[in-house]
């Protein structure tokens, strides 16, 4: 976690920064509120319960789990099934523990459980406390959560060397965790949520997965930098696991990616937050896209910026495939954003 750094938000949740990237993983008005505006407000969960009792959810780049937690807590008493992929186990763990706008221990607690019982250990979650935690950052970390991390730290520095890690784990589990969770969570309203984590680059993951989905939230880092999940190809294996009412929400409106949709046969529609293109929504259920694009975007999926990335093979970097796309647009024929916004 050496290469992320904690921010405050505007809705009082936590962002991170990622040194790597360059890049901020949240809004700075808020990651809570831009997990609502941009991929739960979106979509329609009340349609997707009047014709089953348990909805599926790929959360792709799930980080800290803000959509994640939002989606919990959107459907309360709700029978839902999530899968988080990310290439980073320790965002995973940190997520039970950050402030995150919600006050809400038992959504952190069900989190927990959830983590405990993919097989990851409190001895893998102290190690991680142990990179990320100090008095000088204690201001992202849940205070309803802190008893949990001092006595997670406090019962490590007093048996390391005298427990193995499989007593620590018993002793932590069964002395603290197990009495708290089975009293916070033997009425929780989120018991009926399945959480699975998958440390995993997504194109692997689609590639292998059986499942089918209801939602897909994606929200890897800007295309820009990230395209290896935004090519027509990646997006062309995802259709494989939807269905005809199924729904892909994201903050992009990147004209490639729309680009991509479009040509997959995809409805495709912006996702407005105060009447502001804010991200898209796409659905082969045309019914299920409110705000369609209108005919300024559609001309302009047509121009030079409309050109898709791709990746074949699933083998590029993001490198090659930026490259390659820059190579295929030096060559069209299409009219360039520029002129077309000039003569639009």
């Amino acid at each position: 976690m050496n290469n992320y750094k904690f921010y405050k938000t505007d809705d009082n949740s936590t962002g991170i920064y990622c040194e790597d990237m360059k890049d901020i993983l949240h809004s700075k008005t808020g990651a809570k509120k831009e997990a609502f505006d941009k991929f739960i407000n979106p979509v329609d969960f009340d349609e997707f319960y009047k014709n089953k009792n348990n909805i599926n959810i790929l959360d792709i780049c799930s980080g800290v789990g803000y959509n994640l937690k939002a989606a919990l807590y959107k459907l309360k008493n709700k029978s839902v099934c999530i899968d988080c992929i990310d290439t980073d186990i320790n965002l995973f763990f940190t997520s039970p523990f950050l402030v995150d706008g919600f006050n809400d221990i038992d959504i952190n607690l069900h989190l927990l459980q959830m983590i405990i019982r993919n097989e990851y250990s409190i001895f893998d979650i102290y190690n991680l406390i142990k990179k990320i935690y100090s008095l000088t950052n204690a201001e992202f970390f849940s205070p309803s959560m802190m008893n949990l991390i001092e006595f997670i730290i406090n019962s490590f520095n007093i048996n390391n060397g005298q427990l193995t890690k499989n007593q620590f784990v018993h002793n932590i589990y069964y002395n603290y965790i197990s009495n708290s969770m089975y009293n916070e969570l033997k009425h929780n309203i989120y018991k009926n949520s399945l959480i699975y984590y998958h440390v995993a680059d997504a194109r692997k993951y689609i590639l292998e997965t059986k499942k089918t989905y209801d939602v897909i939230f994606l929200d890897a880092y800007t295309p820009k930098k990230q395209p290896s999940l935004w090519t027509i190809n990646f997006l062309s294996e995802i259709k494989k696991h939807i269905d005809d009412n199924s729904v892909i929400v994201t903050y992009s409106k990147s004209t490639p990616f729309r680009s991509a949709l479009v040509e997959l046969g995809f409805s495709v529609g912006k996702i407005l937050v105060d009447e502001s293109d804010m991200g898209t929504i796409a659905s082969f259920n045309s019914n299920k896209i409110k705000n369609k694009l209108n005919s300024y975007d559609l001309k302009l999926i047509e121009t030079k910026s409309g050109i898709t990335y791709k990746d074949y093979n699933f083998s590029l970097s993001d490198i090659e495939i930026i490259k390659n796309r820059q190579a295929e647009q030096d060559i069209s024929s299409r009219q360039s954003r520029t002129q077309f916004s000039k003569n639009y």
